[in-house]
């Protein structure tokens, strides 16, 4: 039992220093912290002596607190919301209650709303209404576009490999000085898939095909807040939530949230007022609501 427990103790170790970078260190990074307490207690109860059950007691605490206060923190503290709203959701599951969906993206009525999906829910009447007469939804693979903004392009980077890569170029102008270029990512979730190796093909892809600089990248990345994959895909940009954050980070899974896997990365241009996950009711992922201002 002692040796259970500080197997998975190692391996929770070995994914905090290691992130992705391997098939093995990747699977590590997914043990999430809180799971320490319970094996911190198995421990306890299994040490054959009083040093290593006060050690497995110091486990017990400082790893939920690493967990809870450097991984994932919960920031209580609120940030004003000021510049251009932007809305990230990934709506990987049934979306056909298109009256709910629509109502969330309404209430929130940002200036910039990216869906990964969004099928159906961008053929609503009331959404279509919210835009307005002119105002038509961008659909292009596997994303939806919701904006009353111009949009200068929409176009495909790549998609193959269970990867998707779209380009949109935003006039936002008079709101951040000059325009944004988001890419919009979807990357494969299964857990056996080398996230390292889809990050290199996805920047291979960009770096052939990119076009430019990019502003700001969002999405389903499936890849957590640490990883070594989203640092070599896309070199200094930074995470909204690690700039200014408030509440709890996690997006998924929704009803209980443990990783943040969906990600607005920006520019070191782009000035993050506030950074929000919000559950919607409705759903497997929370959505993310960035405010963005330039500097």
């Amino acid at each position: 039992m002692h040796a259970c427990a500080s197997g998975v103790l190692l391996a929770w170790l070995i994914g905090v220093v290691f992130s992705d970078r391997t098939i093995l260190t990747q699977l590590c990074s997914w043990v999430p912290g809180f799971l320490i307490i319970p094996i911190a207690v198995i421990g306890m109860w299994a040490a054959g002596n009083r040093s290593m059950k006060i050690v497995w007691a110091c486990v017990a605490v400082l790893a939920p607190a690493w967990w809870l206060f450097v991984d994932q923190p919960l920031r209580p503290f609120d940030n004003e919301a000021t510049g251009l709203s932007l809305v990230q959701w990934t709506m990987s599951h049934d979306k056909t209650d298109r009256e709910m969906h629509a109502d969330v993206l309404m209430e929130l009525d940002a200036d910039i709303t990216i869906l990964t999906h969004g099928y159906g829910v961008r053929g609503s009447p009331s959404l279509l209404e919210w835009l307005g007469p002119d105002i038509q939804p961008y659909k292009y693979g596997h994303f939806t576009i919701l904006t009353r903004l111009p949009v200068r392009q929409v176009r495909s980077v790549a998609t193959s490999n269970d990867i998707s890569l779209k380009m949109v170029e935003i006039d936002t102008i008079s709101q951040l000085g000059q325009p944004l270029r988001i890419l919009a990512v979807d990357f494969p979730s299964g857990l056996f898939r080398s996230r390292m190796e889809l990050a290199r093909q996805a920047r291979q892809w960009l770096m052939d095909r990119g076009g430019g600089d990019i502003d700001i990248a969002l999405g389903d990345f499936n890849m957590a807040g640490n990883s070594a994959a989203i640092n070599m895909l896309l070199p200094g940009m930074r995470d909204a939530w690690s700039l200014a954050g408030v509440g709890w980070g996690p997006t998924f899974p929704r009803s209980l949230p443990m990783y943040h896997i969906d990600h607005v990365l920006v520019a070191d241009w782009i000035n993050v007022s506030r950074a929000s996950t919000i559950d919607p009711g409705i759903g497997r992922h929370r959505l993310q609501l960035v405010y963005l201002e330039g500097r």
